[in-house]
């Protein structure tokens, strides 16, 4: 094989491997009854209520669902989605609910660029009480605290994510044929002058 073979093979190569993964926005909107302090644990496609005082989310004033949306780049991806977690230790006090598994788009672990929390509604305090980091395996708290005033109420939080870009993702196969013809008709008209 010659010098310029062997080049123009691991040019193909190295462009077959490696392409920028676009940055993207993805927004969560979470709407619950919360009664005393909650906090929503987020994981990848995964949450999860722990709830630390009074009565748990959604369970005061009857029985109400947590309501989950979301879009990727502004574009609907859940719709209001209606989550009744079950609550297997009891109603009241510090209790885990059930895990729901659905979460679409899943939260982002390494190419998280940052985060930022709206409260749409809310009484009292609504927070980011842990941000996603290796050390924690990239799970978000969100707080919930409605301790205060009593009874319960509605919050709705609005949680915006952005992440980065991300090099070394497997290209589709569409696009590494072109960029692999590209290059090489580049490397052919080189070759001639």
């Amino acid at each position: 094989m010659s010098r310029r073979t062997i080049l123009l093979f691991l040019l193909i190569l190295a462009c077959l491997g490696v392409q920028s993964v676009s940055a993207a926005t993805i927004v969560y909107d979470i709407q619950a009854v919360i009664d005393g302090r909650s906090l929503l644990l987020m994981q990848g496609s995964t949450l999860q209520w722990h709830n630390l005082s009074f009565t748990v989310p959604g369970q005061h004033s009857g029985d109400n669902p947590t309501i989950l949306s979301s879009t990727l780049n502004g574009v609907p991806v859940m719709n209001a989605v209606q989550w009744w977690p079950n609550w297997p230790g009891g109603t009241s006090g510090d209790q885990l609910s059930d895990v729901f598994n659905s979460l679409d788009p899943a939260l982002p672990g390494a190419t998280i660029a940052s985060i930022s929390l709206d409260v749409i509604s809310g009484r009292e305090a609504l927070s980011i009480y842990q941000a996603p980091t290796s050390g924690n395996g990239y799970q978000l708290i969100l707080d919930f605290d409605d301790t205060v005033t009593g009874g319960s109420a509605w919050y709705d939080a609005r949680l915006t994510v952005n992440t980065r870009d991300e090099i070394g993702q497997i290209p589709e196969p569409g696009t590494a044929v072109m960029l692999g013809a590209g290059l090489l008709l580049i490397f052919l008209r080189r070759g001639r002058k």
